[in-house]
């Protein structure tokens, strides 16, 4: 299970240091490797049998011409991410989607982590004030 946050740097060919929570999680729950691909705002990595099995779960149920374009751009826009020495590689690609450069927010979300520069992440949780979130996680039953 991933869950936190870890603040970590991208080096200058672009590999992540993962956080030695994010890696025993990975190891003790998850085979690697990761499957990194674009989010809402994001990156996201999910462990490869996860995302195979939501992945095959929408071929079952694609039907339509839209559909079928949807399940392309799915794997168009995911990459197979091996982690070597506690660490990924993430394409420029990828980077450049994101807004990724130098600083970066890791988040984990149970079953897979966000991969987020520090400036989108900042931008997305600006408007969670401690007391407005506590409300709402309160309404969730948390």
């Amino acid at each position: 299970m991933f869950i936190g946050r870890h603040d970590v740097s991208v080096d200058p060919k672009g590999r992540i240091h993962l956080p030695a929570k994010i890696r025993d999680a990975l190891k003790k729950s998850y085979a690697p490797p990761f499957i990194v691909t674009i989010s809402d705002r994001c990156l996201t990595a999910h462990p490869a049998k996860e995302w195979l099995e939501k992945y095959e779960l929408l071929e079952q149920e694609a039907r339509t011409p839209k559909e079928r374009d949807l399940l392309r751009a799915i794997t168009e826009n995911a990459e197979e991410v091996p982690i070597k020495n506690g660490r990924i590689l993430i394409s420029a690609r990828l980077r450049e989607y994101a807004g990724i450069e130098r600083n970066i927010v890791i988040v984990g979300r149970i079953k897979k982590i966000e991969i987020w520069s520090a400036d989108s992440h900042e931008k997305a949780t600006a408007g969670l004030l401690p007391k407005d979130l506590s409300k709402k996680l309160r309404e969730l039953g948390f």
